[in-house]
């Protein structure tokens, strides 16, 4: 379900904005409809995974997103109305919302029965990635960007297929839901990593939805597009596969540290390039950033998730790192597209990330500080009573 999930993925997000271009949209126009799944999907995907885990409807909900969302993607080569792009682009974001974090929940489960990570089944996710970027670049160089639409469907149908013979869900929700959720959020620190997850995916949705134009604009064609978003998720596998012996080395905060670290670095050195074999070369720094943060987060929040809240959890961390942020990423990146360039966006992005790493180390102190308070008034309260 991963590999061909982000087959699908992979054939759309890089090419819907050259797309869109190609339409004659404005860079403002271009990041509001970037942003509008981001806006649209946080609030789905809260709403979905709590239905999830309370009815216990993962699998049916999993496959019905899988079918409809398809739908909305060829509805959007059929117009080029701005007000209409905008009504199918809400409309695909609220049937994908679910998808990913009904993914990850699933997968953390498997993972766990079978005394794997996380990284080893997400791996393929980003195998497929790559080999759509590059295959689907390909074809569109060739036949035009029209075809991305159907290429997403054909993808789309696979991952439908594998999900028929999805397992059944093992952890299910046994305290109220109130209650869980209050011990979610209530977590020491958690509420401030939230917040830098929020800082730094501002950073990383400005570059998603405009990297693209970004490579057009310093002399890369389709073909070397596709190629660059092909390095970028090869750079993924390593980190992917030695994720489980990272997280047994350093933990989850460690892999987000190397994260927000690797992100600060790779958008100054891109304010410095002009010429598109180096920003190919510099992708490759995508997994030591990217894969890293999504293994980090995903175990985080992962270990802080209530029994049977897991699909809740994950929605929570894709809501802010996938959705929120980007959202705000997006329209500050159409701002600046359009008006000071690409050099001062990466340059102001490489700063928001290196605040967001001094968030997360204010989170991590506060969870360490709340941890310890816990384990100290264990024995009192044994003793009281």
């Amino acid at each position: 379900m991963y590999f061909f999930y982000y087959m699908a993925l992979g054939a759309f997000l890089p090419f819907i904005n050259l797309y869109y271009r190609g339409l004659g949209l404005t860079g403002v126009q271009i990041g509001v409809l970037a942003a509008l799944p981001a806006l649209a999907a946080s609030p789905v995907a809260l709403a979905w995974g709590v239905l999830a885990d309370v009815l216990h409807v993962h699998r049916g909900l999993f496959r019905a997103a899988l079918l409809l969302t398809p739908l909305a993607v060829l509805a959007l080569g059929v117009t080029a109305r701005p007000e209409v792009l905008v009504l199918i682009v809400l409309a695909y974001a609220c049937l994908s919302a679910p998808i990913i974090p009904l993914l990850d929940s699933a997968a953390l489960e498997v993972s766990a029965a079978r005394q794997r990570s996380y990284g080893d089944l997400r791996v393929w996710g980003t195998i497929g990635w790559a080999a759509s970027t590059w295959l689907v670049g390909a074809l569109l160089q060739r036949v035009g960007l029209h075809w991305l639409f159907y290429a997403y469907a054909f993808f789309m149908f696979v991952t439908f297929v594998a999900a028929l013979f999805q397992p059944v869900r093992l952890r299910t929700l046994r305290a109220p839901l109130r209650r869980s959720l209050h011990d979610l959020f209530a977590r020491p620190g958690f509420v401030v990593f939230l917040i830098s997850l929020l800082v730094l995916s501002v950073t990383t949705g400005a570059v998603n939805y405009f990297f693209s134009l970004y490579l057009a604009g310093i002399g890369a064609g389709e073909g070397a597009i596709g190629l660059a978003w092909t390095l970028a998720a090869m750079s993924e596998v390593p980190v992917m596969v030695w994720s489980g012996a990272l997280m047994r080395r350093i933990g989850a905060g460690g892999l987000l540290t190397i994260a927000f670290v690797t992100y600060a670095l790779r958008w100054l050195l891109y304010s410095f390039i002009t010429a598109p074999p180096l920003a190919l070369l510099l992708q490759l720094l995508h997994g030591l950033s990217f894969a890293a943060f999504l293994t980090g987060g995903v175990n985080y929040v992962g270990s802080r998730a209530p029994e049977g809240l897991g699909t809740t959890a994950q929605a929570t961390f894709n809501a802010v790192a996938f959705g929120v942020g980007p959202f705000a990423g997006a329209l500050l990146g159409g701002y600046f597209y359009d008006t000071v360039g690409m050099t001062s966006l990466f340059r102001l992005l490489s700063g928001l990330a290196a605040a967001g790493l001094a968030i997360f180390w204010l989170s991590s102190r506060l969870a360490r500080e709340g941890n310890a308070a816990q384990a100290a008034a264990r024995p009192t309260e044994v003793g009281d009573g």
